[in-house]
């Protein structure tokens, strides 16, 4: 009998053995076929606890490949170093040094009890269907889809100097496109479409900003192709998977420092069945990837590269927020974002799915982010939209700065564009060429010595304010130094004023001797000579001269003290223009304040993280050794990484590592809730070390310092320790 075939009685036939075990054959077959509509992979549970010379296996539920579940009721122990096993799994890869654990369906069968009755043959044979862990040596290896190995993968995307000028082959990186396109005699996209890429190409008579356009939206062109490439891989997986034999890995065991660690991420995670990924996908029976088809289609459909003004410059477009230039797709307007002048060497990895974790519908995309890829700074950090400036290219520089700043400044902003001369581009910290740019960005507009402009770029908000972060603890050094001068100042000024006074008297009483001196020499000339009179008078003369010298010498020390007001005020003019580019920086920053406040708001919750491990030292190093984590503890535990799941997964809208751990951490969580609703310490216990797992690796994978992460996880093998 086939699979799908199965028995019917009826009364007074005669039941054979071969009759009864059909039916058995069926329902057994027909569990199977349920088990690969559900999907593969560990279902739930079956996490690993190490203690001392134990793992500890949770218990929980898998499907192996051919449907069998694998429901595991009860908590199962492996012994420590583990026993090499001999079977052979064509899914593990020989790697030295550690051991994967498989489970495995089981059938046992149960002894006969005697046949006692008159006439008896015997009893009917009663098998048990259950599991088994074995330890193999080796780790598992293979990807659940085979996308790694295509083609367009190797391409190049297209890189930009800061000019412009591409910096590889346009034509080679279309070609290969078009190529995967064309896809052979079965075409991805429509036909006239392709023929549209491969009418495309960079010219030596184009503008500069056209050739970044083109380069841009080549490259998305490339992502977006790499997106529908990588879903359709996914609508190839089959329910059926072939293997010598059957059986799911719940982890790797391998030493570390002398300690055996159980690595849960080297296992069989969870495949959804592919009716579910077309459920999510969003597209319709006859073409599930339509949604991903549709949007590269309406990307090559919208390729506008901007074009020359007409004769005589004419009247300059208005500012739109959706211009010539974008692509609208799907109601949105998608802006080209142009390459920078390095992109990554593994750029492509960022299109491969890691096999050690589950695959998440939709799946996502990245041509419309095309900064993840390139690894740089994304526009409109500050929410505050994007204004296309590539149809500008060709009209006066001056008129499009005027025009600009006018509408920027008419919704509150604070413009910042420059006008920079062909070849100055390098000497601008920061600068990207750029088809457009958010207010709080600083635009640059290049211009060619006629004063029109031929490229556009942009320098990132976020790089902006990084550097005004950095200027600051300058600004208020020369701020501190600024009113050092002015105090100094103005006790120079008293210095001076009392000097003055002081001459001033001594002048007043050298004018009056001089007064009497003329008086007496008219006397002389009229009289007889008094030699003693007159030589009295000429000793005060050159007494007075003589005051008069110590006056030089005042004035000479006042000179030098006004050297060093002069001195004074040329740091003070620096401070003001230092003060001044603050300032420029802090008006373009209050206009997103808000914005920072909420950057500032995730590093206070990176910083909670910290107070969070210290009460996990707490509960670690202080507690003591208990077979299980109670309901308080636990809540405590699920409370504290609520509010770090929380803060991760406002930091992981570019950050595809982030996202995946922050989602496996938010499943974890949710597993633990339930958990402590048991009230069973041993449960909770194995929930808590999962949980606290998989918050190591989302903390580890933010940003927020390799120490952290390795703290977390000698915390959780201590805490694991514990529960022993």
């Amino acid at each position: 009998m086939s699979d799908n075939q199965y028995p019917v009685f009826a009364s007074g036939q005669t039941l054979t053995a071969a009759d009864l075990n059909l039916l058995r054959a069926h329902e057994y077959r027909r569990d199977r076929l349920v088990g690969r509509a559900v999907g593969f992979g560990v279902n739930f549970g079956l996490g690993g606890v190490v203690s001392g010379s134990t793992l500890t296996i949770q218990p929980g539920l898998a499907v192996d490949q051919t449907g069998e579940p694998l429901p595991m009721p009860a908590a199962g122990s492996v012994p420590l170093p583990p026993a090499t096993m001999t079977p052979s799994y064509d899914f593990i890869t020989t790697v030295p040094g550690g051991f994967s654990v498989v489970l495995e369906a089981s059938d046992t069968i149960e002894p006969v009890p005697d046949c006692g009755e008159a006439g008896c043959a015997g009893h009917a044979e009663l098998h048990t269907r259950g599991v088994v862990l074995r330890t193999v040596a080796g780790r598992v290896t293979g990807t659940r889809m085979d996308f790694s190995a295509d083609p367009l993968l190797s391409a190049q995307p297209v890189a930009l100097n800061l000019d412009s000028t591409p910096v590889n082959s346009y034509n080679t990186l279309r070609d290969a496109i078009a190529t995967r396109l064309t896809n052979g005699t079965s075409p991805l996209v429509a036909t006239g479409l392709i023929a549209r890429l491969q009418a495309t190409s960079i010219a030596a008579a184009d503008l500069a900003g056209a050739k970044g356009y083109k380069a841009g939206w080549l490259n998305m062109v490339l992502f977006a192709t790499l997106d529908l490439l990588r879903v359709e891989a996914l609508l190839r997986l089959s329910g059926e998977r072939t293997t010598t034999r059957p059986g799911v890995v719940l982890g790797w065991l391998s030493q570390v420092g002398g300690d055996w660690v159980f690595d849960c991420r080297y296992r069989h995670a969870w495949e959804p069945p592919r009716g579910l990924t077309e459920a999510f996908l969003g597209g319709t029976c006859t073409d599930p990837a339509g949604r991903y088809r549709s949007e590269l289609e309406a990307l090559l459909a919208g390729y506008a590269p901007p074009q020359p003004p007409p004769a005589g410059g004419g009247t300059l477009p208005p500012v739109r927020f959706c211009p010539e230039g974008s692509v609208l797709i799907g109601g949105r307007c998608i802006h080209v974002y142009m390459p920078p002048r390095q992109i990554p060497d593994r750029w492509h990895e960022v299109f491969i799915d890691d096999p050690l974790v589950p695959v998440w519908n939709p799946p996502d995309t990245h041509w419309d982010k095309p900064w993840i890829v390139y690894d740089t700074e994304g526009w409109n950090h500050f929410a505050d939209g994007v204004i296309g400036v590539s149809g500008y290219v060709g009209y006066p520089g001056s008129a499009v700065k005027d025009l600009l700043a006018t509408e920027i400044e008419s919704k509150r902003g604070v413009a910042d564009i420059k006008i920079i001369n062909l070849g100055e581009e390098g000497r601008i910290a920061g600068y990207l060429p750029a088809g457009g740019f958010s207010p709080s960005d600083t635009l640059v507009l290049t211009v060619n010595s006629a004063g029109t402009v031929v490229a556009t770029g942009r320098v990132s908000a976020v790089r902006n304010t990084r550097d005004v972060g950095s200027a600051l603890p300058a600004a208020i050094g020369a701020a501190a130094e600024a009113k050092a001068a002015a105090d100094e100042l103005r006790a120079v000024g008293a210095t001076v004023e009392s000097r003055f006074a002081a001459m001033q008297a001594g002048l007043t009483g050298l004018g009056t001797n001089l007064s009497q001196l003329r008086t007496d020499f008219n006397a002389y000339k009229g009289g007889a000579f008094d030699q003693g009179g007159f030589g009295a008078r000429i000793g005060t003369v050159e007494s007075r001269y003589d005051e008069f010298s110590g006056h030089g010498e005042r004035i000479a020390t006042i000179e030098s003290q006004f050297g060093e007001v002069a001195g004074h005020g040329e740091r003070i003019a620096g401070v003001e223009s230092t003060v001044k580019e603050v300032s420029k920086h802090g008006e373009r920053i209050s206009g997103v304040e808000s914005k920072v406040s909420e950057v500032s708001k995730h590093a206070e919750r990176i910083a909670g993280v910290e107070a969070k491990v210290e009460l996990l030292e707490k509960i670690q190093v202080g507690g003591k050794s208990v077979s299980g984590v109670n309901a308080t503890v636990g809540k405590g535990i699920a409370d504290f990484t609520e509010t770090t799941i929380a803060a991760m997964r406002q930091l992981s809208a570019t950050n595809k590592d982030l996202r995946e751990r922050t989602a496996v951490a938010e499943r974890s969580q949710a597993r633990l809730s339930a958990a402590i609703a048991t009230d069973n310490p041993q449960v909770i216990s194995a929930a808590t070390l999962e949980l606290l797992g998989t918050v190591s690796e989302m903390v580890k994978v933010s940003g927020a310092g390799a120490d952290l992460g390795e703290r977390l996880d000698a915390q959780l093998r201590q805490l694991s320790g514990l529960l022993g």
